[in-house]
This record gives C-alpha cells, sequence and structure tokens, in this order.
C-alpha cells in the first residue's frame, strides 16, 4: 500500500469533492494538498479515472445519433482519454478553486447590464467589498448569502440562489462557475446564453436552470427548448443536445458528455412568489364559496374546500395541462398543450349575488374562447368568454326573466401577460372589472335560478371554444366584492 494510499484526509476530501459535499474550507485544503503533493495530484487522478470509467460504461447520452460499432482499435485509446480527461478535471479543480476562493477581482464596472429586481437576505461580494448597488456590471461577483433576482432590458429574467459565484458577461450571456440559477426567457430574449465549466446553454425561449457544482453542470428545462453544447476535450469532439419540455442532462467534466437524468422539479427557486403569496392570504380573508389554486396534481383540479374539486381534461398534444401560473402553477388550456380545460361536477349555487374572480393569461384570441361557464344545452347562468368580433372578454347572464346581460371590455384582452378579471353582481347591477377597476356595469334584476350546472373552465360541455393561454387563482363568491377590496388584493 502506498503513502497515498492510507492518507485519510486526502480520501475524504476526494470523496467529498465527487459527492459534491465539498464545503469552502476543505475545498481550500484541497488545492494546498493538490499544488504542493504529488501523491495527492497522483490519487486524485485515480479518483478521476474510476469515476470516468464508471460514467463511459453506465451513462446514457441523449443525443439523437445512430448507434456505431466500435473498432476494436478504438478501445485502445480509451486510457489515454479517460487520463487526458482527468488531468483537464484536475486543471478545473485549481482553476475553479482559485476562482472562488479569491476576493480579488477588480470591482464591477461600466454600464449596467441587468438590474436587481429584488433581494431576499442576499449578500453579494464584488471586487472583495459588498455590492449594494441596484444593477449588474459587467464583472465577477460571489452571492453569499440569500436569493438574487435580475433583469435584462430583452426581458429575461433570472433567479439566483446562494451560495453562486457568477460573472456578468453582456445583456445575452451569464457565466455561471458555481451555483444555481433559473432563466425566463421571452421571444425577445432568445439566444440568452448560461455558460458553465462544462458546457454552454443557448436559450430558445423557455424556462429552464442550470446548477454548476465541483465536477460537473446540469441544465433542466421546464418548458421550451435549449441546446446545451458541452465543451470539448482534445481530439474529443462533442455533440450538441437539443433539450425540449421536462428533460434534463448532467455534464461531468472528466468526460463532457451528455448523460440523461431526471428533472428536478422542486429543486430550483425559478420565480420570487412571496408578494403573490399575500394575494392568496388576502382571497382567503374575503371568504370564497370556492378557490381555484390551480395546483394541478395527475390531473386532479384541486378546490378549497375540496369538495368542490374536478377533473382536468386532457387531449392531443405536447406541452403539459400545466404550467407557470401568477402564484405557483396554472391551468394550461390550447396551444400545443394537451390540456382541454377543465371540469367540476359537483359546483357551489350562483345566485343572484356573486363573483367570479380570476387571474387570466391569453396566448392568442380565438372567437368565443371560454373563460369560465356553468352553461350545459340550454341550462346555467352565465359564461365568461372573449366577444367572437373584437377579442374583449365579457360576462354574460340570464336574468330570471329569461333575458341576456352583458358586460365588455373597453379592449380587446392583452397577450401573454397575467391580467386580473373579475365580474360582479349585486342583484341589482351586473358589472366588469379589470385590475381592479369597474370597466363595464349594466342594470340586471335577479338571475335565473336553476339546479346547480356543472363549471367548465377553459372550454364549454361540448369540449369547444377552447381558452389558449392560462387560468390561475379562479375564486368564487356568494356576494358581490367591492372595488375597493380588489383594490386592496391587487
Amino acid at each position: 500500500m502506498s503513502a497515498r494510499d492510507s492518507d485519510s484526509e486526502l480520501q475524504r476530501l476526494l470523496t467529498e469533492l465527487f459527492d459534491g459535499a465539498l464545503d469552502n474550507d476543505s475545498a481550500t485544503r484541497l488545492q494546498q494538498r493538490l499544488s504542493t503533493d504529488a501523491d495527492a495530484r497522483g490519487l486524485y487522478l485515480d479518483y478521476c479515472e474510476m469515476h470516468a470509467a464508471l460514467a463511459w460504461e453506465h451513462g446514457q447520452v441523449i443525443v439523437d445519433i445512430e448507434p456505431v460499432a466500435v473498432p476494436p482499435e478504438r478501445w485502445r485509446l480509451r486510457a489515454t482519454m479517460i487520463w487526458l480527461a482527468a488531468m483537464a478535471a484536475s486543471l478545473l479543480l485549481i482553476g475553479a478553486a482559485s476562482w472562488w476562493l479569491d476576493d480579488t477581482h477588480a470591482v464591477p464596472s461600466g454600464p449596467a447590464i441587468a438590474s436587481i429586481e429584488q433581494r431576499i437576505d442576499a449578500k453579494i461580494v464584488a471586487g472583495g467589498q459588498e455590492w449594494n448597488r441596484d444593477a449588474l456590471c459587467k464583472g465577477s461577483y460571489d452571492l453569499r448569502q440569500g436569493l438574487l433576482q435580475v433583469k435584462y432590458n430583452t426581458g429575461v429574467t433570472v433567479c439566483i440562489e446562494a451560495p453562486a459565484q457568477f460573472e456578468a458577461i453582456s445583456a445575452d450571456r451569464l457565466v455561471l462557475h458555481s451555483g444555481r440559477v433559473s432563466a425566463n426567457v421571452p421571444p425577445e430574449g432568445i439566444g440568452f446564453t448560461v455558460e458553465t465549466p462544462e458546457a454552454e446553454v443557448v436559450d430558445f425561449g423557455t424556462d429552464f436552470s442550470v446548477e454548476a457544482g465541483t465536477g460537473e453542470s446540469e441544465v433542466h428545462v421546464f418548458d421550451g427548448h435549449v441546446q446545451v453544447q458541452p465543451k470539448a476535450l482534445p481530439d474529443q469532439p462533442t455533440e450538441t443536445v437539443d433539450l425540449r419540455t421536462d428533460q434534463a442532462v448532467r455534464i461531468a467534466d472528466a468526460t463532457h458528455q451528455a448523460f440523461g437524468i431526471d428533472l428536478a422539479k422542486d429543486r430550483f427557486i425559478r420565480s420570487f412568489v412571496e408578494p403573490k403569496v399575500q394575494y392568496v392570504e388576502a382571497v382567503r380573508a374575503l371568504n370564497p364559496t370556492a378557490y381555484y389554486r390551480m395546483p394541478i396534481r395527475q390531473r386532479g383540479l384541486l378546490c378549497s374546500p375540496a369538495d368542490y374539486s374536478g377533473q382536468v381534461l386532457i387531449g392531443e398534444g405536447q406541452r403539459p395541462a400545466c404550467a407557470p401560473g401568477f402564484v405557483g402553477s396554472s391551468l394550461r388550456v390550447g396551444g400545443r398543450s394537451i390540456g382541454r380545460g377543465a371540469l367540476v361536477e359537483n359546483t357551489p349555487e350562483i345566485g343572484s349575488e356573486f363573483t367570479l374572480m380570476a387571474w387570466v393569461y391569453a396566448d392568442g384570441r380565438p372567437n368565443n374562447a371560454i373563460l369560465a361557464t356553468n352553461v350545459t344545452k340550454k341550462r346555467g347562468c352565465f359564461e365568461w368568454t372573449l366577444d367572437d368580433k373584437t377579442g374583449r372578454l365579457k360576462i354574460r347572464v340570464d336574468d330570471q326573466n329569461g333575458d341576456a346581460v352583458e358586460c365588455f371590455d373597453t379592449e380587446p384582452i392583452k397577450l401573454q401577460t397575467w391580467q386580473h378579471y373579475a365580474a360582479t353582481c349585486d342583484g341589482k347591477t351586473l358589472k366588469l372589472f379589470r385590475a381592479g377597476r369597474m370597466i363595464d356595469s349594466k342594470p340586471c334584476v335577479p338571475i335565473s335560478k336553476q339546479a346547480s350546472q356543472p363549471l367548465y373552465f377553459g372550454t364549454n360541455w361540448r369540449g369547444k371554444h377552447l381558452w389558449e393561454g392560462r387560468i390561475d387563482e379562479f375564486a368564487i363568491f356568494d356576494y358581490a366584492v367591492s372595488e375597493e377590496q380588489m383594490n386592496e388584493l391587487l
């Protein structure tokens, strides 16, 4: 047994390194050992070779290429390739450790690249001093505590979770040395790139997260499309990997190949929901008869109280029937989604006084698209739809005289933005609200009283007139919520 094989401290440090559990103090110690001890470097290379061989034998590269037979002479190159990979990994380790333990970087300067929209207990160090400005300039940063949300002029929003070391390079590029980031990229931001020690991730309009750790990087796509380009080793070209919704890969620096992994749905902080949680509590304080938060679970549509829960309707498509909502998840209908709306069979009674309230996101304006309705055949009392001629949202109720009463928005519904709508009736007047402001009202005698009818979200009883977009935080009240109360919600 060699001296290096009996070195318990070094073995512990290397085990923590490859398990992703190396803390700052241990990383400093490992850097010292590798830079001064030849035996330590030899044992490190042994570990790299072992992990590279395991990845080679058991990993699965998810690129769209046909399998090919490997000539026997290629296997003779294998040991050499693994050794080269290990050497590269050793250099990367020393370089990375030096970067994030060094506070001597120049203080970032120049024009702002991105604005800092929110900080939650965030401590940012740049150039050896705390960074308290409201924007990021070109330079290196160390987020040592808390959470950070930044926004670029292109509309790209990035959430960064401590501990994280990163460089702001330009309006469309961020280098992540270690840590976790999540990016939401609108069409205007297509091409936004996150670079890690192992790969470059180029976005094509999506919601994705990246984690860079000691010796590996992961990319998780929650919605949309990204391209992952592993960085090549000498004489070992790599394949670009296209990732779609619900796909993820890991790239290890020992091999620089992409291996398919499970999507980490609960790992990343992808949005800052704290201000919006206040909205949820405020709605509950108004005592809704039924409150659909839209936290979709296995095709179930949950409600508070649970007696009024329903089911999500599914059809052909690619994207899931859920999507990021105004708060948490939302019901996604139409487009390329498999979502075809939702059905609630046991519903609360809607009487002469009521309020319907929701956050609405439209990707398009299909004629007569249904936001919500309880009309089945000729039974029911309300339809909340898009007007077939103008694309404006309207609420229609049938009064006890059999007459239809309608209120209209003053403009076509905005696309690809969350908007708050509400419709109220106090037994005398029907009103429509947008963003807490009344935009139309009509006299209305008490509405038609009928037996409770099924409630549909995003579709009608025939499965037609699908909404195209998302519906979130749908609440039903048995009284007319006032304009003042709505403004307090928002």
